[in-house]
């Protein structure tokens, strides 16, 4: 989590060890962070890059916000975290959707936008990384063709 105020970013670290305590289970940790995230972060479309630090204190945003908060929560916790985007499959159709894997012996998808721990199949990895590589995906968007089987 890059942060330009340190102050700022040792509140995120001390909200982290409020949510994860002395849990020292990854899975336990893991999941601890995806509730709070969950309940916390209230689903809202924000403007603007999102950042951990910001998300923590205004508590809104959409997926891209609930997935930088989980992520540095998981790192700030020990935990190996990314930031994951692809498509979702919702209601007969695909959205493009962001959210965290977390490392838990093998990369694990989590939803604390959709509350879903782990993530379900309807969610389709097309990249890995920020905001930075997600514009890749922007790109394949309107030249995919998918089925559902």
């Amino acid at each position: 989590m890059r942060e330009r105020n340190p102050s700022r970013a040792n509140n995120a670290a001390q909200r982290d060890r409020q949510i994860v305590g002395r849990e020292d289970d990854p899975a336990r940790a893991a999941r601890l962070i995806h509730d709070w995230v969950a309940k916390q972060v209230a689903a809202r479309v924000v403007g603007g890059a999102p950042g951990a630090v910001r998300v923590l204190e205004t508590r809104n945003g959409d997926c891209n916000e609930h997935t930088v908060l989980y992520v540095a929560l998981a790192r700030a916790a020990g935990l190996p975290a990314r930031a994951v985007a692809g498509l979702l499959y919702r209601g007969g159709r695909f959205y493009y959707h962001a959210w965290p894997e977390v490392y838990l012996g093998d990369w694990v998808a989590v939803d604390p936008t959709l509350d879903q721990f782990p993530a379900d199949a309807a969610h389709v990895r097309f990249v890995i990384g920020g905001l930075a590589r997600q514009v890749e995906l922007v790109r394949l968007i309107g030249s995919l063709k998918l089925e559902v089987l």
